[in-house]
């Protein structure tokens, strides 16, 4: 018994024997491979044949989670994988033939992919016709002829070598599946201190930069906001109330401070003001969040947060220092980091500013 890959040759290198060749497999054919042994993954830092990196669980189950998310659309993309073919494969009228019970297909570089596709298949097995469309779905495939285990190392590490992802605001900006991200970049559009003024493409906020925050911080905001949001129905009611919260949060902050700037003028309301930093950004859609869940309407909106407008938001306020926003730094400036410890205490301290106590899973508000 063969495999059969479609493939046509890409190289034949003049100063070696090596060939490279690419194909494609079917997300089935990875799965049965896989299951068969056939398709090896050498990630067993205890053999001696070890040229990969340990496999992630993780990332595996959120690969194959991606896949069940995409394929219905027809927007599952992925790059080739990369294999190393032990025998030497025959090449034929644009075929790959080799002998099934005894080929090796050993993975340089994709096996996060192909156990990601694998656990996709186990997901949805029971669903007969939607297994069966999965199973269809192609994978690109670049096949390496009998390299060597050092060379296979080597492959592997070259692959690996200049790889650099995207920043996750770049990355949110070409997104437009994700239902919170898609509610950021509509608030973008609303709200006008946010409009033209929010970083889309690096995650932070150079010295010159004029831009208010990174969509990354507002996307993360908006996430705080609308924790757990699948569904991109029904948007349109959360983006009113969001889009509300954020210009009446803008209207009662002293001295407008989110209005578009200079570079020279960011940049100094930066060193002074806690009211521009991704802490704070972050903390107010956590409280945004409970303001949504208690089913306060968009027009009590500015009764709620009037009392955000009491905060003194210097820096060199010691009440930040008192409940852990901001430390003291080597230059005895105080100095915040944008860690989950520091965004709870700065949304424990716009809670008590605006009055919200909870009492029995609901929220009071002290009007005192």
């Amino acid at each position: 018994m063969e495999l059969v890959l479609r493939a046509v040759p890409v190289q034949r290198g003049l100063q070696s024997e090596h060939q490279s060749y690419v194909g494609s497999l079917f997300f089935g054919d990875v799965a049965r491979l896989l299951n068969d042994g056939h398709l090896y993954v050498p990630n067993d830092p205890e053999l001696p044949d070890f040229a990969q990196r340990k496999l992630n669980p993780t990332r595996v189950k959120a690969i194959a989670q991606y896949i069940l998310d995409t394929y219905q659309e027809g927007t599952t993309f992925f790059p080739p994988i990369c294999i190393n073919v032990q025998p030497l494969p025959t090449y034929k009228d644009g075929s790959i033939f080799l002998p099934y019970h005894a080929v090796t297909l050993r993975l340089t570089d994709g096996q996060h992919r192909c156990f990601g596709i694998r656990q996709a298949l186990k997901d949805i097995q029971d669903k007969q016709l939607e297994y069966q469309v999965l199973c269809q779905l192609e994978l690109g495939v670049l096949l390496y002829a009998a390299l060597s285990l050092e060379e296979e190392r080597q492959a592997f590490r070259d692959q690996n070598l200049l790889v650099q992802r995207p920043s996750v605001s770049l990355s949110h900006t070409f997104d437009r599946r994700s239902p919170v991200v898609l509610i950021a970049k509509d608030l973008i559009k609303r709200v006008p201190q946010f409009r033209n003024n929010v970083e889309m493409v690096e995650n932070s906020m150079g010295k010159h930069n004029p831009k208010l925050m990174t969509f990354s911080t507002l996307v993360t905001a908006t996430h705080h906001m609308f924790p757990n949001l699948k569904s991109k129905k029904d948007l349109e009611p959360r983006i009113d109330w969001a889009a509300t919260f954020w210009a009446t949060t803008a209207s009662v902050l002293p001295n407008d401070p989110w209005r578009a700037k200079s570079k020279e003028e960011r940049s100094v309301q930066r060193q002074e003001l806690l009211a521009v930093s991704a802490v704070v950004f972050q903390a107010l859609g956590m409280l945004a969040r409970e303001l949504y869940l208690e089913g306060v309407p968009e027009e009590e909106l500015v009764k709620w947060l009037a009392r955000l407008q009491e905060i003194d938001w210097r820096r060199s306020n010691e009440l930040w220092r008192e409940r852990g926003v901001t430390q003291v730094g080597a230059t005895v400036e105080p100095i915040i980091s944008n860690t989950k410890t520091t965004v709870d205490a700065c949304y424990k301290v716009l809670r008590e500013f605006v009055g919200i106590a909870t009492v029995c899973g609901a929220i009071l508000r002290d009007i005192s």
